[in-house]
């Protein structure tokens, strides 16, 4: 059961700023995890919103929405963890 991962234009932008190839590859491999089964065991419910989920990689967060009618799962931003990384 494989899910289509989708970008908003603000996560697009937010993972070709990182420079650190490493740390790009490790973000592009969950994203691959979070295709094949957006619920696996390494992601969270975020509190307060009913529709996102989180997965940490190192200080980032990959913040996600999942659409099960279509298959396809938008990544709403892509971020280092920080005070306002859930706002």
């Amino acid at each position: 059961m494989s899910y289509r991962i989708l970008f908003s234009p603000k996560s697009y932008r937010q993972l070709k700023a990182i420079k650190d190839k490493n740390l790009k590859e490790r973000l592009k491999d969950a994203l691959m995890e979070i295709g094949k089964d957006p619920w696996h065991r390494g992601t969270i419910k975020v509190e307060k919103y009913d529709n996102i989920r989180r997965k940490r990689v190192g200080r980032y967060r990959i913040l996600y929405m999942v659409d099960t009618e279509r298959k396809e799962v938008l990544v709403v931003k892509i971020e280092k963890r920080s005070e306002t990384t859930y706002k």
